[in-house]
């Protein structure tokens, strides 16, 4: 297990191998997601910076974009990307609360307000509730960069 970064709400690791993934989240008796599909040859961890921090295995595709996570305090949960998926994971059960699957990779979850999350794909932007129900959705080209401006998301 390889640390690769240090964000302010969470650690991301970096495992060599699914069987050393596995073992160590059966020992932390965590949770593992994005299991399904066939090429799975990345194998990373989020670990959370809290009084009771929770550890979630990931499987990836080795599409080039780690995963990364957003911190969700008021639902006490951390939605997680990874691929074209977004996973919401409840941080007291360690249990998944909803998922959404998109279609194109996810670049960026981005928390606008108190019940608005924004998911920045490759094909565009989609607008999600607390609970992952599509609000809105603008499919564009390509997205290379973007900026967030002074807009009403809601």
């Amino acid at each position: 297990m390889k640390l690769l970064k240090k964000y302010i709400d969470y650690e991301l690791y970096e495992f060599e191998s699914q069987s050393e993934l596995k073992e160590y989240v059966e020992m932390s008796q965590s949770i593992l997601i994005n299991t399904k599909g066939e090429d799975k040859s990345k194998f990373y961890g989020i670990a959370t910076k809290n009084k009771d921090s929770t550890f979630i295995g990931i499987f990836g595709g080795g599409h080039g974009i780690e995963p990364s996570a957003l911190r969700v305090e008021m639902d006490k949960c951390i939605l997680i990307n990874i691929e074209e998926k977004v996973y919401c994971i409840d941080l007291n059960s360690n249990g998944i609360l909803w998922f959404k699957e998109f279609n194109s990779m996810v670049y960026e979850l981005i928390k606008v307000s108190q019940s608005t999350l924004l998911v920045i794909c490759e094909l565009g932007v989609v607008s999600l509730n607390n609970d992952g129900v599509k609000k809105w959705e603008h499919t564009s080209d390509v997205v290379t960069d973007f900026e967030i401006k002074g807009i009403n998301y809601f």
